[in-house]
C-alpha cells in the first residue's frame, strides 16, 4: 500500500512572485508535487515549472494536464526531456485528450469528436512515451502521426513519468496501457464542460475496473491519483454539500449540475466534506479499497486540507 502524497494544484497566479512564493510554500508545507494546469488566460506550463524548480530543490513539477493538441508529440517529448534535465528529474509530464471546447475556439483549432481525440490521444502518448524512452532514433507511422528517426533527446534518467487525467472509459484504456500515474478526473460534457454527475461514486467505480481491465498485470505498478475537486471543513456535511450544489450551479463551465444530489457528494470520492476526522477516514477508505494515496487538492483548498494532510502525509 502506497503512502500518503499531496499534490497541489496551483490556481491561476499571473504575477512572477507572487508564483514562485505558491510553489515555494507549496515544498515548506509538505506537498510532493507542484501542478500547473494547462489552459489560456494564464502563465504557459513550461516556464511556469522552470520558475518554479529556481526556487524550490525538491518537489515534483507537474503539468495537469498538458492539452494533446497545442503541441506536436516529438516537440513536447523534447521540451519535456530537457525540463526533467534542468530540473534535476523533477518533472511529473501529465498530459491529456484536450475537452475545453472554448479554448479550441479561442486558438482557432478544430474540436474534433471525442471519439476522434481519443483515437488520436492514445498514438500521441505512444510517441512521446517512445521518444522519451528511447536510445536510437525513433520512428511511428499510424493513423495520426508519422515520425522519421526522431534522435534521441538529452535528457535525465529514469525519464519523467507520464500521468494522465481522464475520466472517460477510453482514455482511462489508454492509461491502463501506457501511463505510469493515472488521475481520475471527471469525463466532459459532449459541449467540453466538465460533466459533474461524474463525481459519482459507481462512476469511479467503472472507471478503476477501465484501468484495471486495461492494465492487466501492470495494473500494480500504476499509481492512482484522485483530483479531489472540493475540501469543506463542516460539522454539517448535508448543508455544505448543499451550499456546493448552490456554488456550482452558477459555475459556467460545469455542466448537469441539476443531475447531482446532496447524496452523490457526500458518497463522492471527488468531494471531501465533513470534519478533519471524517475527511481523514475518507482518505483512509479510499487508500484501503483502491490503492490511492497520491491526492490532488486546489491551491484555495489549502487552508482546509491542512489538518488532515498533517495526519496523512507519509502514513
Amino acid at each position: 500500500m502506497r503512502p500518503f502524497k499531496f499534490g497541489m494544484q496551483a490556481a491561476r497566479v499571473n504575477d512572477p512572485r507572487g508564483w514562485q512564493d505558491l510553489a515555494r510554500f507549496a515544498e515548506e508545507v509538505g506537498y510532493a508535487s507542484f501542478l500547473i494546469p494547462d489552459h489560456l488566460g494564464r502563465m504557459a506550463t513550461f516556464p511556469a515549472l522552470m520558475s518554479a524548480a529556481a526556487v524550490t530543490s525538491s518537489i515534483k513539477l507537474a503539468t495537469y494536464v498538458l492539452n494533446q493538441d497545442w503541441r506536436p508529440p516529438a516537440i513536447l517529448a523534447q521540451e519535456a526531456g530537457s525540463v526533467h534535465l534542468l530540473t534535476g528529474g523533477r518533472l511529473e509530464l501529465g498530459i491529456g485528450a484536450g475537452w475545453a471546447r472554448h479554448e479550441y475556439e479561442q486558438v482557432g483549432l478544430q474540436y474534433d469528436s471525442a471519439r476522434v481525440r481519443v483515437e488520436r490521444f492514445d498514438e500521441y502518448l505512444q510517441v512521446v512515451k517512445g521518444i522519451l524512452h528511447a536510445h536510437e532514433p525513433f520512428s511511428f507511422d499510424g493513423q495520426f502521426f508519422h515520425i522519421h528517426e526522431f534522435q534521441p533527446q538529452p535528457g535525465y534518467d529514469p525519464p519523467p513519468p507520464i500521468l494522465v487525467g481522464g475520466g472517460s472509459p477510453r482514455i482511462l484504456a489508454t492509461s491502463g496501457r501506457l501511463a505510469d500515474i493515472i488521475s481520475i478526473s471527471t469525463r466532459a460534457s459532449p459541449d467540453g464542460r466538465v460533466d459533474m454527475p461524474n463525481i459519482r461514486l459507481d462512476a469511479v467505480e467503472n472507471k478503476i475496473r477501465a484501468i484495471r481491465e486495461a492494465a492487466g498485470p501492470r495494473f500494480g505498478d500504476i499509481e492512482l491519483n484522485m483530483t479531489v475537486r472540493d475540501v469543506r471543513i463542516s460539522d454539517d456535511r448535508p448543508a455544505a454539500a448543499r451550499a456546493l450544489l448552490e456554488e456550482w450551479s452558477r459555475a459556467r463551465m460545469l455542466a448537469n449540475v441539476d443531475q447531482v444530489t446532496v447524496d452523490d457528494i457526500l458518497e463522492s470520492p471527488h468531494e471531501a466534506v465533513g470534519t478533519v476526522e471524517q475527511i481523514v477516514e475518507q482518505f483512509e477508505a479510499m487508500r484501503e479499497r483502491w490503492d490511492i494515496g497520491y491526492l490532488e487538492i486546489s491551491s484555495t483548498d489549502h487552508d482546509a486540507i491542512a489538518p488532515v494532510m498533517q495526519a496523512l502525509v507519509g502514513r
